[in-house]
């Protein structure tokens, strides 16, 4: 990315990273083109916001026109990812769902009993994520709108079914149909091009089956590309498990915010990715805030207690900052 670009730009950055729905994506992406630097170590920059603000306005003017007849399949992002289901008819989507949070989706011994999306919060450790259980994907039926929700996740958990391994192939080619790829971590994935690339995990359902681990090892020798894990709905620590494999695959951190004299509040992270700074995480509380920010102590393991650091200070997992202003 180009140096040099200004607190008002990086502002808006943040912004359109937080957003939950179109309308303020597009309100992120004007500021950040009216703000960004104009010279030509940006125009490409430049020229990739003026696209992507062409495709909000298109996509807002069809979810307008759509609203009016009454439909939308819009679902706000919540928590700190948000994450998709997506398997075969009775992949089990729906009982994953239902395991991992305090959703209480329909569960059915026949196809497509999923008709609309269903979203639920998956508690890990200090921190939640959206986890969103989308009608099936097959060749013989798919509901249109359903590609739509999955190129606007965070992370795509991909269901394979242990007793049925042929089926993930069909879903595997729609999605590469639809122009979405697969990425190992959120360093990878790329979001705003027309082929959107995202982070994905495999997930090998009714592993209660799989008492030796075989059809698992299979499945790794069928996907080895793949980040993979088995899951079955009877394990008491499922949530954990994917919990822990998300927040590796998107590459977070957490980190503290505490006031002069204070102690931290370990129930309040700020949720990062890895490479982010302390004006990043200045950000995350308010632009105003960041902007004003002098400098900045910090308590953890590469440093000593209270180091002071300056604005470009590379945080680390479970830092606990004090901002200067």
């Amino acid at each position: 990315m180009t140096t040099n670009l200004s607190p008002g730009f990086l502002a808006a950055e943040v912004e359109f990273k937080k957003a939950n729905t179109d309308e303020e994506r597009l309100a992120a992406l004007e500021e950040m083109l009216s703000t960004i630097p104009k010279h030509k170590g940006t125009e490409k920059m430049c020229a990739d916001i003026k696209r992507r603000i062409s495709k909000l306005k298109e996509s807002i003017e069809e979810a307008r026109s759509s609203t009016k007849k009454g439909i939308s399949h819009h679902i706000p992002k919540d928590g700190v990812a948000q994450c998709v289901l997506v398997g075969a008819p009775n992949s089990g989507k729906s009982s994953l769902l239902n395991t991992l949070t305090a959703a209480n989706a329909s569960v059915g011994d026949f196809p497509f009993t999923t008709t609309r999306p269903q979203p639920g919060m998956m508690p890990f450790q200090n921190i939640s994520f959206q986890i969103i259980d989308l009608p099936a994907v097959s060749e013989e039926f798919m509901e249109p709108w359903v590609m739509n929700l999955v190129r606007v996740a965070d992370c795509i958990l991909l269901l394979a079914p242990l007793d049925d391994l042929d089926s993930l192939d069909p879903v595997i080619g729609l999605l590469k149909a639809s122009r979405i790829e697969f990425a190992h971590s959120f360093t990878e994935a790329d979001y705003h091009s027309p082929t959107v690339t995202i982070p994905v995990i495999v997930i090998g359902t009714k592993s209660d089956i799989d008492e030796s681990g075989d059809l698992f090892a299979f499945l790794r020798e069928l996907y080895p590309a793949y980040s993979a894990v088995p899951i079955s709905i009877l394990q008491p620590d499922a949530a954990e498990t994917i919990g822990s494999i998300l927040y590796k695959t998107l590459d977070f951190i957490r980190v503290y915010s505490k006031a002069p004299g204070k102690t931290h509040n370990p129930d309040q992270p700020i949720v990062l990715h890895h490479g982010a700074t302390v004006i990043d995480a200045a950000l995350e509380i308010h632009k105003d805030f960041a902007e004003n920010l002098k400098y900045a102590r910090v308590w953890g393991d590469r440093t000593f207690e209270g180091q002071r650091v300056q604005r470009d200070y590379t945080l680390s997992e479970g830092d606990i900052i004090e901002f200067k202003i």
